[in-house]
């Protein structure tokens, strides 16, 4: 129940689920630098990587979309950023991460629809 109350306030406010949205997708990012750091360091141009890295993160929080959005090219790029003829196999921790950020992000999403709908119902 404090789960459900630090992330939604009981679905009485949308404003609280898009928060912590936004926040995780900041999250993440943060977590996919750190998860990425070895390919990144192979990378010719730092910011790019960062810059890939970043729609990487923000286009997760988009719930069913953003894998849809990631071609293999982009995973080429994130897991060979130095364009060698490695196989595109993502580091340790990084699936785990892009998982619990579907996850996140559909209960966040769940939470705001579900806000919604209650001020609209008792309105």
């Amino acid at each position: 129940m404090g789960i459900y109350w630090l992330l939604s306030d009981y679905c009485r406010s949308f404003v609280w689920p898009l928060a912590w949205l936004i926040a995780s997708g900041f999250f993440f990012y943060w977590r996919y630098l750190a998860v990425l750091a070895q390919p990144m360091a192979k990378a010719p141009d730092v910011e790019r990587y960062r810059r890939a890295v970043g729609m990487l993160a923000f286009g997760n929080a988009v719930p069913f979309v953003g894998p849809l959005t990631i071609d293999a090219e982009f995973k080429k790029f994130l897991f060979c950023p130095d364009f060698g003829h490695c196989l595109p196999i993502p580091p340790e921790g990084f699936q785990c991460s892009f998982v619990f950020q579907n996850l996140v992000s559909v209960v966040l999403v769940f939470f705001i629809a579900l806000a919604l709908r209650n001020y609209f119902k008792i309105k």
